[in-house]
């Protein structure tokens, strides 16, 4: 999906803040990181990346939950709009 859109991070000006990327523990950031360095080596001057919190035992005890549970994902304008979404 980033790679569908890398000329909006070309164009984007290194001066503003570098924008988020919220990843579920699925995804590895290193590799991420390597793949898109290769699209697009100076990326990680515009972009990072950060992992979901997992839920500890005791949080998904007191919900009622066991096992897997879902994360609520967090979306901002910024990370929408980069990856081609519509506000």
């Amino acid at each position: 999906m980033l790679t569908q859109n890398i000329d909006y991070f070309k164009s984007k000006p290194s001066e503003l803040p570098k924008i988020t990327l919220l990843v579920d523990h699925g995804y590895h950031p290193d590799k991420l990181t390597i793949a898109l360095e290769q699209i697009y080596p100076q990326i990680m001057t515009k972009i990072q990346f950060e992992l979901k919190a997992l839920p500890s035992k005791g949080e998904k005890e007191a919900q009622g939950l066991s096992g897997f549970v879902p994360v609520a994902a967090r979306w901002g304008k910024r990370t929408v709009k980069c990856l081609g979404g519509a506000m």
